[in-house]
């Protein structure tokens, strides 16, 4: 979501800390046969906020080509568009690119033809509908961080487009929230949240399963309290989970539910991005399907 001025400072020191301990712990070839990796900003931020996860990749192997943040202008753009208009092309230039860099270093085995996405706050909801409703032949692993899956209350105040979304319907001042109703559905109607998941639904959901071409492992990483994300529990999804993670030594993060994991590190909805532990995590999720 939004991000002031003054809660600059905390993602810059962490920043610096991120890029130190990445450094000191060496730098590993790069590894063709990887999956590349698409990452999708939240509500007023930027390709500039992945800058740290994305140097903690290329230091265990990702080849650089692998890996690309979007950048969706204006950063209030509605969920719909942006995942059309933006994180569609961005997909495909991704694998284009990954594909052209493991020929020109002399790969010979096959380069992947599916990527993972990584995802923060508002960029959740725009990301899941890409890989939920346009292309989920194509997406891997889908990661949400801190994700706006089922709206927040915070994004009532505000009147851009992509607030007005992200109001959630059970808001007394909920405005429209058609994007949420199809990913989430209602209580009265329940959707699969995790089309094509490898997780258990719960009971009475309209089961939309894997298939030889779709198969999709939705992991999500939350932070409590959390001022953007209100309640905390709408980062959660049903029928997440599927396959285990091997989670670092020393992370401090719990799954709570399958798929659904708390991270218990002191840290705010933005400075989550800057966190080493939360690199470890988010590495350790993108590996969970090699």
């Amino acid at each position: 979501m939004m991000r002031t001025l003054a809660s600059w400072l905390l993602p810059a020191i962490l920043l610096l800390v991120g890029l130190a301990w990445s450094a000191a712990g060496g730098s590993e070839r790069p590894d063709y046969a990887r999956t590349p990796v698409l990452f999708v900003h939240g509500h007023g931020l930027s390709s500039a906020d992945w800058r740290p996860l994305i140097e903690h990749l290329t230091q265990i192997g990702y080849p650089r080509e692998y890996l690309y943040g979007v950048d969706i202008v204006p950063n209030t753009m509605a969920n719909v568009p942006a995942a059309t208009s933006v994180i569609s092309p961005a997909a495909d230039s991704l694998l284009a690119g990954a594909k052209t860099a493991a020929q020109r270093a002399g790969y010979r085995g096959e380069v992947p033809r599916r990527l993972d996405i990584v995802s923060h706050s508002m960029g959740a909801v725009s990301s899941r509908w890409y890989a939920a409703k346009l292309r989920p032949d194509l997406v891997r692993t889908w990661i949400g961080l801190a994700g706006a899956n089922h709206g927040s209350q915070a994004a009532c105040a505000f009147r851009d487009e992509a607030s007005r979304e992200m109001c959630p319907p059970f808001a007394t001042n909920a405005r429209t929230h058609g994007v949420l109703v199809a990913l989430n559905g209602t209580d009265g109607a329940w959707v699969d949240e995790t089309p094509y998941g490898l997780g258990l639904d719960r009971p009475g959901v309209p089961h939309i399963p894997a298939d030889g071409t779709r198969s999709i492992l939705y992991l999500t990483v939350r932070v409590e309290p959390d001022s953007w994300i209100r309640p905390e529990g709408s980062a959660l999804l049903d029928g997440a989970g599927g396959v285990s993670i091997r989670v670092p030594a020393g992370v401090p993060v719990r799954e709570t539910s399958p798929g659904n994991f708390l991270f218990e590190a002191n840290v705010g909805h933005d400075p989550l991005l800057y966190h080493p532990d939360l690199m470890r995590l988010v590495a350790a999720m993108l590996a969970a399907r090699d």
